[in-house]
């Protein structure tokens, strides 16, 4: 009676459909190719949500899959395709050149006939993450909690200083050595590793402004605490991505409820 029940169970597809899935979530993180230099193939998302702020109500963020470097960009709410584009260059082509190959979600603000002809035009090639499975893309996915954790510890009561923190949480995200390269985004999509505004300050501490040194100080400061909640949410996520996840692979021929 029991076998009987228990097939009876596994073959029924309004169980199927309907029961909760009790077990962990199946397949682990795929990662895409490996780039061969900077800023030659980018992902792209937006992390929407926040309070508005001088007409911004989400962020834009850029990531060089090679260097890890990110760009943060306050945008608005809907921001059109044409708005999305302008971002796009004035922050990121204007500094890096364009990339050979863009990996983004299926935003409806990256999937727009227009957004899709301007980098066919421009010689470039928009790949899309799987359909409801940004895993493709997970590293964007991973700066994006990475950079909301931060916004978590540092933004007023009111929520209103997100965006003048994006400079900050942008360049600590940048100056931390990535385990995945062994160095910084910055150095290794720059060439260098930039002078922190307290070592500059050293240099001049015998000069007549300690207002000046007291700026650069607390400057420092901000920036070492910034760069240590970046580098603990790391280390969490680095210890919790695949805790509830489970391998899995399909063969051809197998069978699978869609």
């Amino acid at each position: 009676m029991g076998e009987d029940v228990q097939a009876y169970v596994k073959s029924c597809l309004v169980c199927q459909m309907d029961k909760t899935e009790r077990k962990k979530a199946a397949g682990l993180l795929q990662p895409l190719p490996i780039p061969e230099r900077p800023w030659e193939n980018i992902s792209m998302d937006f992390i929407t949500g926040f309070p508005k702020v001088r007409d911004f109500k989400s962020v834009f963020v850029v990531v060089d899959r090679f260097s890890k470097y990110a760009v943060f960009i306050p945008a608005p709410e809907a921001c059109p395709t044409e708005e999305a584009a302008k971002l796009f260059f004035s922050n990121v082509v204007k500094h890096f050149g364009l990339p050979k190959d863009i990996v983004s979600d299926r935003d409806t603000r990256f999937t727009g006939r227009f957004w899709v002809e301007l980098f066919r035009l421009l010689g470039s090639e928009l790949k899309f993450s799987t359909a409801n499975h940004p895993q493709t893309d997970g590293q964007t996915e991973r700066i994006n909690a990475l950079l909301e954790e931060y916004l978590r510890h540092y933004v007023t009561a009111t929520q209103k200083n997100w965006v003048d923190l994006m400079d900050t949480a942008q360049l600590c995200y940048n100056l931390q050595r990535s385990s995945a390269t062994g160095t910084s985004p910055f150095e290794l999509a720059i060439g260098v590793q930039p002078r922190m505004p307290l070592e500059m300050a050293k240099q001049k501490a015998g000069g007549s402004n300690p207002a000046a040194y007291k700026l650069a100080q607390s400057r420092q400061e901000m920036f070492d605490e910034a760069r240590d909640s970046l580098e603990k949410a790391a280390r969490r996520m680095k210890k919790y991505a695949d805790r509830d996840r489970r391998p899995l692979e399909f063969q051809v021929r197998d069978r699978v409820l869609l």
